[in-house]
Formats: C-alpha cells, structure tokens, sequence
C-alpha cells in the first residue's frame, strides 16, 4: 500500500482517501480513480491529488472489515456491510446485549485505521437492531495487518453477544435497623426503582425477606434465599455500606468466594456490591437507589444479572464508546445479514479453553525467568501465551501473580484474560483453580498450559486439542515422549475439581494414576518441545538460544 501525492495523469487506478464532490459530480473514498475521472478532475483544475496505490498484498476495506466483523460477532448477531463501507453489526433476537468495556477500549487500540463503537452495555436489545458499528478509516489496508489484528483477538470468546432473556426467581431481603413508617417507605421507594430499572429483563419478584441489620442474620438470610432456589438476591440496606470491613461486605464474604464488585465510581451509588456463589448472584443495592438515577449504575447491575462468572476485572474499568443512536434495520438491509461462523458445542470440534499460568515467583531459576528477554523484546511468558492464542483455544487465560505489573504492557496488546492471582505464594494449584473458575460453561475443557514452556506452539497445542473427543465426559490429554508425560495436559470439564499438572518428577514416577483410564498421550517426538525453564542454566540456554 503507497500513500502519497500522485500527479494527475499518473492518478488512472489511484483509490480516493477522502470523499471529493465535483460540481454534480461524486467521487467517494475508495473510488478508483479512471480515465474518465482524471478528464473530469482536470477540467477542476486539479492537478495533483492524494490518494493510496494498491498493491497486490492488500485487501479493500469492505473485505477487511467483513473478516474483522465475523471474528467480533458471537451469540444471535450478525453483519451488514454497506455500500459506504459502514459495517452495521445486529442482533437477531430480542435479549441482553453484553459487551466488556475493558476489551472493547483494547479493540480500538489494536488499529488506527479500525473504529468500533457499540451501544451501552447490557442494555435491552430488539430484533434487527443495530449494536454496534465497525469502520476501517483507509479505503484499503495490508492484508498482513488485518492477520494481525485477527491473530490478538483470537485469545478470546466473541466481543459482541446478545445474550436471551430466560426467566430468573428474585428475592428481596430488607436489612433493617429500625420497622418504622419512614424505613417503610425509604424500602418501598427502593423496590419501585429496582423493578422499574429491571423492567422486561425476566426478573420475577416472588420472595420477600425481613432481617435485623447483623452479619449473621443477613449471611443466614442469603443462604436462605439460596436454598429457596432464587437465582439472585437483593439486599436492601438501612445504612449505606462505608467500606469492606461493614456489615454487609462482612456477611457476603461468609458466604462468597470472593466479592467481584465491591463498590461503583459513582458518589450516590458507591456502596454498590456485586458478588456471586455458583450460579447464585447477590447484589446489594446502594442506600441512595430510592433517589439516585445513573447509567453506570443500571449498567453494573445488569451485568452483575447476566455474567454468567462475575470477577473483579469485569468492574475495574467500566467505561464504554456510547451509541447514542438507536434504529432498526429495513427489511431490505436485513436480507444482507451475513451470518458468522458458530463455534461451541455444536460445532465439529471441541470448544477447548487455555489457562496460562505465569503466576509463579520462579525461585529455583534465580532471576525473574517469565520475564527474560527472548528476542524482539518479547519475555518468555508471551512464547505461551501466543502459543495459546494461535492455536483452536478459545478464551484464553493469563493467571498473573509475582510478576503482574511487569506483564501488564505485554498482555495490554492482546485480546485475552488476564486475572490476577493474590495467592500466587501458596503455589501453583491457586492459580490452576482460578483459571478453571473461570472458564465458561460453554467449554467443553480447558488446557493447563505453563508460562515456562517457550519451544510450544500453536501447532503443537492443537495436536492435543484435536484429539480431544466431544461428547466424552471425562478426559484427560497430555503430551508424552518415549512414555514419559508432560505438560500442557488439557481436562475435560466434569475433571475440573482434580486438575493439575505434570509434576516435575513425572519420569521418576507415574503420574495422575486414577486418571489412567480416560487419559490419552499424544506422542511428541522432539524432546526439547517439552522444555521448561527450571534452573538459572535453562535461563541462560533459552536467552542465548534467541540473541
């Protein structure tokens, strides 16, 4: 691709960067030019006009945001490309539309020319309705560039999904200090903005809960209403929550693994609390929600609702590229819906997720080994991590811990995961057990792949990937040379309260026996693919390898 100034009667084939009106003459962007347009120009008086030569290594913007558009779109969505080279991304049915702000920000750093923005997310949707729209701002592009976009968003599930509304039992419990006429009408005030708010989302009312304004009782209230087979709870405060140490954050965390919203970036509403323990949602509502009217916090709730896993990532950032425009397609426009390819449980092959796991201090290799120079200024951890990403894994995972801030910059410029570990010194099973919680349901396993193994790659991943058997409940797959196992090993998710990975002695002694008979080796006859960086002389070999 050539950006330059072109002479007028070297212009014949030149595409346009910019739409140019002419009298009653059009000429929009990425016209190419003819000669018949030069007379034209000419007779302007134009002389000299800028504009992008293609070469034979690059694709027009129609195809480029097609190929970007298939790889955005998940679950009830589809895409139209119009003749401007407007991408119009849709949903198919009525539902929740659900989008990470976090990742959609990452999107719009991947490509200076690629724009995306897309409604609020977890708004109501209707059929046909236009969620999000997709530019590239050249009229054409290296097809290598968009390979590489492609390639960072492969470590991920589809960023845009519309997701069905399915019914959901809700219970309302009221922590109450004081069952006088103006707490009274303070909860009611509540329960008439929260049902209002949650209008047509599925949510049915049907259990009411009174409880003294203790840790205990509201943590034997929640359990109540989780043995009553409510989907979500809300809790109605007669306080507003001043911190984590207070009395509702107190009793959730009896009851939860782990608070995924803790609070909101919004003075009326900043004692709003998120969390979850298995599918059951808790949601405490903030003291102000009688008076307090805020996009965020409608958004933060609705997300909280429709998560299928909550985790404290999924709040740190909640800002988004608003649509503010709302239409529905013709029916003209909606006959050229062009239908992405589904992936998942009804596709030919397995849906296998990947853990990395790059929590680890690495105390044996004497100096910090994820993060050793590999060449072109990538540290070892990233040879794993875009193993895992080029290969059929999808998501992707990163568990971070020792190393996390140092990492950061690197995981920044790819679409995946990347969950920070706060246990990462009790060792290497904290991580493992992160990484499963939050693989979603709709995978059918997920691959326990070490940050320390720089020789994998892709291909060699997806040896192990397409041996794994759909509709086979349990499963464990590992690599194995000359009888001797190694990581990654992938499990199948009815495996996932007994994964691990290969224990370092594995030659010395058989490993994951009461898994013998579902495990599949998968042959690996190069050794030194199975390479992993232990002590401070492998630190060196790989460093050296590489310079």
């Amino acid at each position: 691709m050539q950006c330059s100034e072109f002479n007028i009667n070297a212009a014949e084939g030149i595409r346009l960067l910019a739409d140019i009106r002419l009298g009653e003459q059009f000429f929009p962007k990425g016209r190419q030019l003819t000669a018949e347009d030069i007379l034209i120009f000419k007779m302007y008086g134009i002389r000299r006009i800028y504009g992008v030569k293609m070469e034979d290594s690059d694709i027009d913007a129609a195809t480029a945001v097609g190929i970007v558009a298939a790889k955005l779109c998940g679950r009830n969505t589809a895409f139209r490309i119009d003749k401007d080279g407007l991408c119009r991304i849709v949903a198919l049915s009525e539902g929740v539309f659900q989008l990470s702000a976090e990742r959609l920000t990452k999107f719009n750093r991947l490509h200076q020319a690629l724009v995306l923005n897309a409604l609020e997310p977890y708004v109501k949707v209707a059929p046909n309705q236009v969620v999000a729209e997709l530019l590239l701002r050249m009229p054409v592009v290296p097809q290598a560039e968009i390979d590489e976009v492609i390639f960072k968003l492969s470590g991920n599930s589809a960023l845009l999904e519309v997701a069905e509304i399915a019914p959901r039992r809700a219970a309302l419990i009221y922590a109450k200090l004081t069952d006088d006429v103006p707490a009274t009408a303070h909860f009611t005030a509540a329960v008439k903005n929260l049902v209002t708010a949650t209008a047509g989302l599925g949510l049915d009312f049907d259990t009411e809960y009174n409880v003294s304004y203790t840790v205990e009782a509201v943590a034997d209230e929640i359990e109540k209403s989780m043995r009553g087979g409510h989907d979500i709870s809300f809790i109605l405060p007669a306080l507003p929550v001043a911190g984590m140490a207070d009395v509702l954050p107190e009793a959730l965390s009896k009851i939860v693994d782990e608070i995924a919203c803790p609070h909101l970036p919004v003075l009326e509403a900043a004692d709003l609390i998120g969390a979850q323990k298995r599918s059951h949602k808790i949601i405490v509502l903030p003291y102000n929600y009688d008076q307090v009217w805020s996009p965020l916090l409608n958004q933060a709730i609705r997300q909280i609702i429709f998560s299928e896993k909550l985790h404290p990532q999924d709040f740190s950032h909640l800002q988004s590229v608003p649509q503010t425009e709302e239409w529905l397609l013709t029916e003209e426009e909606q006959r050229g819906l062009i239908m992405p390819k589904n992936f998942g449980a009804n596709g030919r092959k397995a849906n296998i997720a990947a853990v990395v796991l790059a929590a680890g201090q690495g105390r044996r290799a004497g100096r910090n080994k994820l993060m050793v120079d590999v060449g072109n200024n990538t540290p070892l951890f990233m040879k794993a991590v875009n193993a895992a990403i080029g290969a059929d894994a999808s998501p992707v995972f990163v568990i971070t811990g020792y190393h996390d801030e140092e990492m950061q910059p690197f995981l920044d410029e790819v679409d995946v995961n990347v969950i920070y570990n706060p246990s990462f010194h009790a060792g290497v099973k904290t991580s493992i057990e992160l990484g499963l919680k939050s693989v979603p349901n709709f995978c059918d396993g997920a691959m326990l792949l070490p940050a320390d193994m720089p020789n994998l790659t892709a291909s060699d991943l997806n040896k192990l990937i397409t041996r794994f058997k759909t509709g086979v409940e349990k499963q464990v797959l590992m690599f194995a040379n000359k009888g001797v196992k190694a990581n990654p090993v992938i499990w199948s998710r009815a495996l996932f309260d007994k994964a691990d990975i290969v224990p370092e002695n594995a030659a010395q002694r058989p490993v994951f026996m009461e898994h013998a008979d579902y495990t599949t080796l998968v042959d690996i006859k190069d050794k030194n693919k199975l390479f992993d960086v232990t002590f401070p002389s492998d630190v060196d070999a790989v460093a050296a390898k590489e310079e």
